[in-house]
């Protein structure tokens, strides 16, 4: 019982550590922030792109990045033959980081 309780302490610790380092920005000194969101929170614009250009693919992970004024998102996609991995810099375009064919069993 102990051990589970350290182990948990321990876990703790480490994820408070972890998001208080996370939210500050070393190379230009600004703070930022990095969430999870869902994707009625996207931009419009992204929005709409991803219901056009991605239909038949569901949605994996979803997340904006926050440097002062600017937010960057990334999104990750999935089909039953490959995942996709998208990037915006704002709240205009997607641009396409990775795409991974998936292997058959």
């Amino acid at each position: 019982m102990k051990k589970v309780v350290l182990g948990a302490a321990l876990l703790l610790l480490i994820s408070a550590a972890h998001a208080s380092t996370g939210n500050y920005n070393m190379q230009k000194g600004q703070p930022h922030a990095e969430r999870n969101i869902l994707s009625n929170q996207l931009p419009v614009a992204l929005l709409a792109d991803i219901k056009k250009g991605y239909k038949d693919y569901w949605i994996t992970a979803l997340s904006e990045e926050a440097k002062g004024r600017h937010s960057d998102y990334f999104i990750t996609l999935e089909n039953a033959d490959q995942i996709v991995q998208l990037r915006s810099s704002g709240a205009e375009k997607w641009v396409v980081m990775n795409t991974v064919q998936k292997t058959g069993i």
